[in-house]
């Protein structure tokens, strides 16, 4: 039967229904209930086989044991009761072949090949420190049955009636154990390759994250060093010399320059410590200028005060669909950067167009633009998921990448040294007006 059959996929489905989820079952848990399956068949060959060589009340035992097994598998698969459902699987197993060996002819039966399926089955399914009880228990019940048929063969209570009979029973119960033995193993070597592959994929996961980490805490170490080195300065001068008004208003603008680029700081470290279904799956459709009025009103100050010409011309009535919140910090952090990277009498502009079916939103400043060696580690950090060098453009522009893809659009820019910088966030134009705020 082939992968792209329909009828493949629908029995591929019921089984993984009937053996569990791998999020939810261990694979202890799942391995049990595969051996319920496989049990519960073998029973229903042990019925008919009985009822046909006329072993009445061998198919009683049977037919009882049906119904238990169903139990036990509805415990575990329903209720969670694997431990309880295991303990008493095996318990149950021992007794029905101590009894299957009283009625099925004793040593020259088939059931002490049965007792070593019996015994590998449990163990595939117990816990390490559950092997010798395992052990001891199915050591111990097979040399009390053969000590007890062999100090009073009248133990045995029924017998084949011919040899025929005898050959039928013991060839198909070894059949029976080769194939569950071999079905057994394979499915707990494939489960196990999948669990290994599953625990690989997981290491390589965490190496990637630790990695993650270390570059982070370099970029975070690096974009607080400027600004704490900043005012360390900025208060040693304060305190060591004598300062005109000009000079203190200066410092005083520099200073609290660096205070806003620390505080940005800790609200992308916040930002980035909020979940990923908080920050991204949010859709409205949201006025563009509501969203970031405050975080203008902010910068205008500080431009003021930095003697800049900050000119801000987005329309009142524009709207776009998705979460205003990253809206917010994109434009926060560009901003941010075009403010911190001008000097007196520079000029950061922010505007809106639509161009080529899209709003094209475009933070630009006359400072004195970004190295040519910059520009390829910033590029390089935004192909790579994690930030590799510190001057990537740290955290703000990371986010700001980011989350101007979480919103469908594309962050660009255009630089030249000396001259100025150009970023540019290209967003999609809202077709729906659902749910506006």
């Amino acid at each position: 039967m082939t992968t792209d059959n329909p009828l493949y996929f629908k029995l591929n489905r019921l089984w993984q229904q009937l053996q569990g989820s791998s999020e939810r079952f261990t694979l202890q848990s799942r391995i049990f209930h595969f051996l319920c399956i496989s049990t519960l068949l073998v029973m229903v060959y042990v019925l008919v086989f009985s009822l046909a060589v006329g072993m009445t009340l061998y198919a009683w035992i049977s037919a009882a044991l049906i119904p238990l097994q169903l139990l036990l598998y509805y415990l575990s698969r329903v209720k969670g009761f694997t431990l309880f459902s295991l303990v008493v699987y095996s318990l149950l197993f021992h007794a029905f072949f101590v009894i299957s060996y009283r009625v099925t002819s004793g040593i020259n039966g088939s059931t002490m090949l049965s007792f070593c399926l019996v015994y590998f089955l449990s163990l595939s399914v117990s816990p390490k420190r559950g092997y010798p009880v395992l052990t001891v228990v199915n050591l111990v019940t097979v040399a009390t049955l053969l000590w007890l048929e062999y100090q009073d063969p009248k133990f045995i209570l029924t017998t084949y009636t011919d040899r025929k009979e005898q050959f039928v029973d013991i060839a198909s119960t070894y059949v029976v154990n080769i194939v569950m033995i071999l079905i057994g193993l394979g499915y707990i070597i494939s489960n196990y390759r999948k669990e290994k592959d599953k625990a690989e994929k997981r290491a390589m996961l965490l190496d990637e994250l630790h990695e993650e980490k270390v570059r982070l805490i370099s970029v975070i170490s690096h974009d607080y060093h400027t600004p704490l080195v900043s005012l360390k300065s900025y208060l040693n001068i304060i305190e060591n010399h004598e300062l005109s008004a000009a000079e203190r208003k200066m410092l005083t603008t520099e200073i609290r320059q660096s205070i806003v680029n620390t505080q940005n700081l800790l609200m992308n470290l916040l930002d980035m410590t909020k979940s990923e279904g908080r920050l991204i799956n949010k859709d409205v459709y949201f006025n563009a200028f509501k969203a970031i009025e405050d975080t203008i009103k902010v910068y205008q100050d500080i431009a003021r005060s930095k003697g800049l010409i900050f000119e801000s011309a987005i329309p009142e009535t524009l709207f776009l669909r998705g979460n205003p919140y990253l809206f917010t910090i994109i434009v926060r952090n560009l901003i941010n950067n075009a403010t911190r990277a001008c000097r007196a009498a520079e000029t950061v502009k922010f505007t809106h167009q639509h161009l080529d079916g899209r709003h094209v939103f475009c933070i630009s400043d006359t400072g004195p633009g970004i190295s040519e060696s910059a520009q390829k580690d910033i590029l390089r950090g935004w192909q790579n998921p994690v930030p590799n060098t510190l001057r990537s453009g740290g955290l703000g522009l990371t986010l700001s990448k980011k989350y101007v893809e979480a919103l469908g659009g594309e962050l660009t820019f255009s630089t030249h040294p000396g001259v100025g910088t150009s970023f540019f966030v290209k967003l999609p134009i809202a077709e729906h007006q659902n749910g506006a705020i």
